[in-house]
């Protein structure tokens, strides 16, 4: 079974994959298949045969313990030589730890796996191009397209409201919440978690969404209705079922995911309104240690048996599945701006009375 880590500190030797391995197979950066001499890409079972070698991969992700762990244990089921670690934190303080480590000259993730794409637009160059030849189960085309040639986009996790069934009835979400707008309903004052912008560039781009649909003046209104900020959606969910709030917003369905499983007394509802969502990435570093078991993980993650996993974590996948229960990508779906500007950010916060 795949163990969860939290930080570099906490990780463990499992089978071939030591710290000290780690850090010397990070410095030496690995062995990309093909070389840049090389004419062609390496085919998919050169590939896997080289991450079978590597025997490892370490994932920096922003994707809940709970998600990573049905994954990681399909994959190394599917693939037993391959150990996986992975380390879970916000989108943007993975990204701060990543080029803090490329700036030390010590890069210890394989994969980056993160709600946000900010920095694979921002910082190409840190991350290996990516082609169609190495993922052969994406297909020719991409079915959401990234902005560069160096990250692919898997999987779609679309903004929701999460509330309190012990609080919010099914009359209160008929006639004060059908829509996003129905936010500023005087019916939610001081009853609203907001979770904090500056932990993702999706949560300023679903503002920027708001505004987009409903003008400035509905998210100086939203502001005003008695917002409180809270760190994560996870977080909202959880002080949800403890009674803090009543409704979070903007969240996902992974972010209550354990609660639900458990019984919690808490939900989902997708408003009417814009279909805004989290497009979720995936890069690998130029220093990766294990670039063919990353590349492997990646082109796995396209393939029916992982979307299957990604719709039951509660995103949409963008490949064919077997359970038509499974959603589908909206038509009207507006992908999260992660290359949104700090000045717009910046903003947007302050339309809703957020200071600096």
């Amino acid at each position: 079974m795949a163990k969860i880590t939290a930080s570099m500190a906490s990780l463990r030797r499992r089978g071939a994959l030591t710290l000290t391995s780690l850090l010397a197979l990070a410095l030496a950066g690995g062995t990309w298949l093909p070389t840049p001499a090389a004419a062609a890409d390496p085919t998919p079972a050169e590939i896997e045969a080289a991450a079978k070698a590597e025997g490892a991969l370490v994932i920096y992700t922003s994707s809940v313990d709970a998600e990573m762990q049905v994954l990681v244990e399909a994959f190394e089921k599917r693939y037993p030589e391959i150990t996986v670690e992975w380390i879970r934190q916000p989108s943007t303080t993975v990204f701060n730890r990543f080029v803090g480590e490329v700036e030390a000259g010590v890069v210890q993730a394989d994969l980056l796996y993160t709600a946000s794409t900010q920095l694979y637009q921002q910082r190409p160059e840190l991350f290996r191009p990516l082609s169609a030849a190495q993922l052969p189960n994406a297909g020719a085309e991409l079915p959401v397209k990234p902005k560069n040639d160096h990250y692919v986009i898997d999987a779609v996790s679309p903004h929701l409201v999460t509330y309190s069934t012990l609080t919010v009835s099914p009359e209160d979400l008929q006639q004060h919440l059908k829509s996003w707008k129905d936010l500023t309903d005087p019916r939610w004052n001081g009853k609203i978690a907001l979770v904090d912008p500056k932990i993702s560039t999706n949560i300023p781009s679903w503002l920027q969404a708001m505004r987009n649909a409903y003008g400035e003046e509905w998210l100086r209104a939203f502001g005003q209705n008695g917002i409180q900020i809270v760190g994560t959606g996870t977080a909202g969910a959880q002080q949800a079922v403890a009674g803090a709030y009543q409704i979070v917003v903007p969240t996902t369905l992974s972010h209550s995911a354990a609660l639900r499983a458990q019984k919690a007394p808490v939900a989902v509802l997708s408003p009417e309104g814009p279909s805004h969502g989290l497009e979720n990435g995936m890069a690998v570093p130029v220093k990766s240690g294990h670039p063919n078991a990353a590349l492997l993980w990646a082109n796995w993650k396209f393939s029916p048996e992982a979307q299957l996993l990604v719709c039951k974590n509660g995103q949409v996948p963008l490949m064919p599945v077997t359970d038509p229960s499974c959603p589908t990508l909206s038509p009207n779906h507006i992908g999260s701006d992660d290359a949104i500007t700090a000045e717009t950010q910046a903003a947007l916060s302050a339309l809703v009375g957020i200071k600096p």
